[in-house]
């Protein structure tokens, strides 16, 4: 209970110096917030979804890029030799490739040329998805020497999972398609089919595609 004269007190002018002075409050006006994610979608809807594709093809090759490394390290490690870079030999379209029986570990589409002086070369099949602009997606060859002389060839194999992203326009396609390469052949310094062995490793490999919808019929 205030006593009397404590409520003259406090309002003398004498007492100004013993009291904060009054505060004035000004009403805040709250602007609308906008959120990080609400500026990605503005921005991807006004791109006409120009951003969104090239995030996520970005991400792919990221992840795409970790996975090759993680399986390429378990397959030299695996194969355990010391990897070189063969000399190619071209290979005529009308030479005949050495019969597959008793070849283990040869692919299809892959083919063992005995050149003239009897070295061994091998014709890789390097394209795992075609597309209009060439290749795609490739397989991966190296080429290692045991110390007691084996050759190892070693795969590494992409697994094609395709992620289609819808966009408003498609882009432009290849204005023609790639010209065939020369059929050539990894020369392996051996002239012996049991001095070659085959590794061969896989990952997942994500391939993000574009799709759109058809352009209207001209009128």
């Amino acid at each position: 209970m205030t006593r009397p004269g404590e409520l003259d007190e406090a309002l003398s002018p004498s007492s100004a110096g013993r009291h904060r002075p009054p505060v004035r409050l000004t009403p805040r006006v709250s602007s609308p917030q906008v959120s990080r994610s609400t500026i990605v979608v503005l921005l991807v809807a006004a791109c006409g979804g120009a951003a969104s594709l090239s995030a996520v093809r970005q991400a792919a090759t990221n992840r795409n890029a970790t996975e090759h490394d993680r399986a390429r390290d378990a397959l030299l490690l695996e194969a355990n030799g010391a990897s070189f870079q063969p000399v190619l030999a071209v290979v005529e379209m009308n030479q005949q490739a050495i019969s597959t029986g008793g070849i283990v570990g040869l692919r299809p589409q892959e083919g063992l040329y005995a050149l003239p002086d009897g070295e061994l070369a091998l014709m890789p099949n390097t394209c795992i998805r075609r597309g209009p602009c060439g290749c795609e997606v490739s397989r991966e060859y190296t080429y290692l020497k045991k110390p007691e002389g084996t050759i190892v060839v070693a795969r590494l194999t992409p697994v094609v999972h395709l992620r289609e992203v819808h966009v408003a326009r498609c882009s432009a396609t290849c204005a023609a398609a790639a010209m065939p390469a020369l059929r050539s052949a990894a020369r392996l310094g051996v002239r012996q089919v049991s001095a070659i062995a085959f590794e061969e490793r896989t990952y997942p490999y994500e391939l993000v595609v574009e799709t759109c919808d058809p352009a209207p019929a001209a009128r």
